[in-house]
Protein backbone atom coordinates (compact mmCIF):
# COMPACT_ATOMS: atom_id res chain seq x y z
CA UNK A 1 0.00 0.00 0.00
CA UNK A 2 1.23 3.58 -0.98
CA UNK A 3 1.33 6.58 1.10
CA UNK A 4 -0.59 9.01 0.90
CA UNK A 5 1.80 11.20 -0.30
CA UNK A 6 2.57 9.11 -3.26
CA UNK A 7 -0.98 8.52 -4.36
CA UNK A 8 -1.59 12.11 -4.09
CA UNK A 9 1.39 12.60 -6.93
CA UNK A 10 0.42 9.57 -9.23
CA UNK A 11 -3.28 10.94 -8.48
CA UNK A 12 -1.35 14.53 -9.91
CA UNK A 13 0.63 12.53 -12.66
CA UNK A 14 -2.48 10.77 -14.27
CA UNK A 15 -4.32 14.32 -14.12
CA UNK A 16 -1.23 16.00 -15.71
CA UNK A 17 -1.32 13.08 -18.40
CA UNK A 18 -4.64 13.47 -19.24
CA UNK A 19 -4.71 17.19 -19.73
CA UNK A 20 -1.96 17.15 -21.73
CA UNK A 21 -3.06 14.79 -24.19
CA UNK A 22 -6.68 16.06 -24.75
CA UNK A 23 -8.41 13.83 -22.62
CA UNK A 24 -11.34 14.80 -20.29
CA UNK A 25 -10.70 13.06 -16.52
CA UNK A 26 -12.73 13.11 -13.53
CA UNK A 27 -11.32 13.61 -9.94
CA UNK A 28 -13.66 10.33 -8.96
CA UNK A 29 -12.07 8.45 -11.39
CA UNK A 30 -8.57 9.54 -10.29
CA UNK A 31 -9.72 9.09 -6.24
CA UNK A 32 -11.16 5.69 -7.20
CA UNK A 33 -8.48 4.28 -8.61
CA UNK A 34 -6.21 5.61 -5.08
CA UNK A 35 -8.70 4.18 -3.22
CA UNK A 36 -9.86 7.77 -1.71
CA UNK A 37 -13.13 8.91 -2.05
CA UNK A 38 -13.77 11.42 -4.07
CA UNK A 39 -14.73 14.56 -1.70
CA UNK A 40 -11.41 13.24 0.63
CA UNK A 41 -9.01 13.20 -2.60
CA UNK A 42 -9.88 16.90 -3.51
CA UNK A 43 -9.48 18.22 -0.03
CA UNK A 44 -5.85 16.28 0.28
CA UNK A 45 -4.63 17.90 -3.12
CA UNK A 46 -5.54 21.15 -2.57
CA UNK A 47 -3.55 21.10 0.85
CA UNK A 48 -0.77 19.21 -1.23
CA UNK A 49 -1.22 21.19 -4.40
CA UNK A 50 -2.56 24.71 -3.11
CA UNK A 51 -5.15 23.92 -5.62
CA UNK A 52 -8.29 21.87 -6.76
CA UNK A 53 -7.95 19.00 -9.26
CA UNK A 54 -10.45 20.86 -11.41
CA UNK A 55 -7.85 23.61 -11.13
CA UNK A 56 -4.62 22.10 -11.88
CA UNK A 57 -6.31 20.00 -15.28
CA UNK A 58 -7.41 23.72 -16.77
CA UNK A 59 -3.72 24.81 -15.61
CA UNK A 60 -1.97 22.39 -17.18
CA UNK A 61 -4.28 22.21 -20.85
CA UNK A 62 -4.12 25.86 -20.84
CA UNK A 63 -0.27 25.58 -20.79
CA UNK A 64 -0.31 22.71 -23.22
CA UNK A 65 -2.39 24.87 -25.68
CA UNK A 66 -0.27 28.08 -25.04
CA UNK A 67 3.01 25.76 -26.40
CA UNK A 68 0.83 24.66 -29.13
CA UNK A 69 -0.20 28.07 -30.45
CA UNK A 70 3.17 29.45 -29.66
CA UNK A 71 4.16 26.28 -32.52
CA UNK A 72 2.06 28.07 -34.58
CA UNK A 73 -0.68 25.49 -35.04
CA UNK A 74 -4.64 27.24 -35.50
CA UNK A 75 -6.89 27.68 -32.63
CA UNK A 76 -9.22 24.61 -34.16
CA UNK A 77 -6.41 22.22 -34.10
CA UNK A 78 -4.85 23.03 -30.29
CA UNK A 79 -8.99 23.03 -29.26
CA UNK A 80 -9.04 19.86 -30.51
CA UNK A 81 -5.41 18.46 -29.20
CA UNK A 82 -6.19 19.70 -25.93
CA UNK A 83 -9.64 17.99 -25.82
CA UNK A 84 -12.54 20.58 -27.13
CA UNK A 85 -14.64 20.41 -29.34
CA UNK A 86 -14.88 24.43 -30.42
CA UNK A 87 -12.41 27.01 -30.51
CA UNK A 88 -14.46 28.95 -28.34
CA UNK A 89 -13.86 26.31 -25.36
CA UNK A 90 -10.66 27.09 -26.04
CA UNK A 91 -10.07 31.11 -26.10
CA UNK A 92 -12.74 30.66 -22.76
CA UNK A 93 -10.43 28.58 -20.75
CA UNK A 94 -7.20 30.78 -21.66
CA UNK A 95 -9.30 33.52 -20.76
CA UNK A 96 -10.23 32.54 -17.40
CA UNK A 97 -7.06 31.51 -16.68
CA UNK A 98 -5.71 34.72 -17.23
CA UNK A 99 -7.39 36.35 -15.37
CA UNK A 100 -6.90 34.03 -13.07
CA UNK A 101 -3.35 34.30 -13.40
CA UNK A 102 -3.31 38.09 -12.93
CA UNK A 103 -2.43 38.28 -16.76
CA UNK A 104 -3.71 41.25 -18.80
CA UNK A 105 -5.17 39.37 -21.61
CA UNK A 106 -5.58 35.87 -22.68
CA UNK A 107 -2.84 34.69 -24.72
CA UNK A 108 -5.15 32.72 -27.38
CA UNK A 109 -5.45 36.33 -29.09
CA UNK A 110 -2.35 37.15 -29.61
CA UNK A 111 -3.22 40.51 -29.82
CA UNK A 112 -0.23 42.73 -31.61
CA UNK A 113 1.83 44.56 -28.92
CA UNK A 114 1.68 48.15 -28.72
CA UNK A 115 4.43 50.14 -30.68
CA UNK A 116 5.79 53.06 -29.27
CA UNK A 117 7.35 55.32 -31.89
CA UNK A 118 10.01 57.45 -30.62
Amino acid sequence: MRSTPERLQLGRERIRQAAESGQRIRSYEVALDLDLSEFHFARLFRAAFGRSPHTYYDEVRAERARVLLREGLSEGEVARRVGFRRPAELRSLLAKRAAAEGAEAAPCSESQPSRQQG
